[in-house]
């Protein structure tokens, strides 16, 4: 019953609860992380079981629920890091560090030219705000 469900822990994984579907009428394991849930409608209203503050989303290739990333250190392929946005600042792209083997936020685009912090790249560009002129160095400044 309901409460006996509620109270006791998985048979099969001790770490996790069960818990009761009142839908299916049954006692069920309650999700320990997202990969838990194998039904993609249950998946995508969840948050994640570990980290609430994060949902969880439904990966259709893989045929697999994980948590979404809540910023680019959560993302572990290269290939899904490049193509991301950060999360956490969606006017940024996420870009992996080969070197770290970790996807982390690129700093955000020059706004300015000042934003530029070596004479070469510098001297290099034009003005981000305005195309037509060139940056130049002050090594004075």
């Amino acid at each position: 019953d309901a409460t006996v469900c509620s109270s006791s822990k998985c048979p099969n994984a001790l770490t996790r609860m069960c818990h009761w579907d009142s839908a299916a009428k049954k006692c069920d394991c309650a999700p320990n992380v997202c990969s838990d849930i194998v039904d993609a409608s249950t998946c995508m209203g969840s948050k994640c079981p570990d980290d609430t503050t994060r949902s969880c989303y439904w990966d259709s290739t893989n045929g697999t629920c994980s948590c979404a990333p809540k910023v680019c250190s959560d993302i572990r392929d290269s290939r899904t890091c490049m193509g991301s946005k950060c999360p956490d600042d969606v006017t940024r792209d996420c870009h992996w560090d080969s070197t770290k083997r970790m996807c982390s936020c690129a700093p955000p685009p020059p706004q300015v030219c000042s934003d530029f912090k070596d004479s070469v790249t510098c001297s290099s560009n034009k003005c981000p705000d305005d195309v037509t002129r060139n940056c130049h160095w002050d090594s004075a400044a």
